[in-house]
């Protein structure tokens, strides 16, 4: 269970949002909504001038970002010099994990990751899968997506099968999109306009 209350002052940009959902939870909302503001602050990256984040019933509002164990996933998030084995477990040997080799092969087939060689000679969306996996594999208490599903080609199924195999995990899953449609491909659906978040019902697909 992921909850937070949160307000941040960006510049000239004030959030206030306020979500809480287990599972899969979707931001929608056009281009500087406050998408990205409202994951760094639950990320730690951004301070918060007022509110909470809880996840699992724990307080880690004053957490640093190493102590919140949440991993942030954007576009840019991977290490180009990794192969593609060495960069899916990278997060889990870091934390002393040892995930098995059949979990971590049928976790690449899920995503679709079926090339070997180094991360950065990787076409976008081959390096988005990549991190999705990496992120997931070093068992954090949340994903945070930053739309880094947004370039995959096969998008529905990816989001769909992520959320599936972080529920397997017990891994709460957040993920930015600018299409409110995707919202139907998660437990839980928020949109937001002018840095406020608005909870919406939504049919989830199952």
């Amino acid at each position: 269970m992921i909850e937070a209350k949160v307000s941040v002052q960006a510049g000239e940009f004030r959030l206030h949002a306020e979500l809480q959902g287990s599972g899969t939870i979707c931001l929608a909302g056009k281009n500087g909504t406050g998408k990205t503001t409202l994951l760094r602050a639950i990320a730690g990256f951004l301070p918060i001038a007022e509110g909470f984040v809880r996840i699992g019933g724990t307080d880690i509002t004053k957490s640093s970002v190493e102590e919140r164990d949440v991993v942030l996933v954007t576009p840019a998030t991977y290490f180009p010099h990794l192969g593609v084995d060495s960069h899916v477990t990278w997060g889990a040997k870091l934390k002393g994990l040892r995930p098995e080799k059949d979990y971590v092969l049928r976790l690449k087939s899920e995503l679709g990751i079926d090339y070997q060689g180094t991360v950065g000679d990787l076409s976008r969306g081959m390096q988005q899968r990549v991190a999705l996996a990496t992120a997931l594999l070093s068992s954090p208490r949340a994903v945070l997506v930053d739309e880094a599903f947004l370039g995959l080609n096969d998008r529905e199924t990816i989001i769909s099968r992520y959320g599936k195999l972080a529920r397997q995990a017990s891994v709460d899953v957040i993920f930015s999109s600018q299409d409110e449609a995707d919202g139907t491909l998660a437990d839980h659906l928020y949109v937001l306009h002018d840095g406020l978040a608005t909870p919406k019902q939504r049919e989830a697909n199952t």
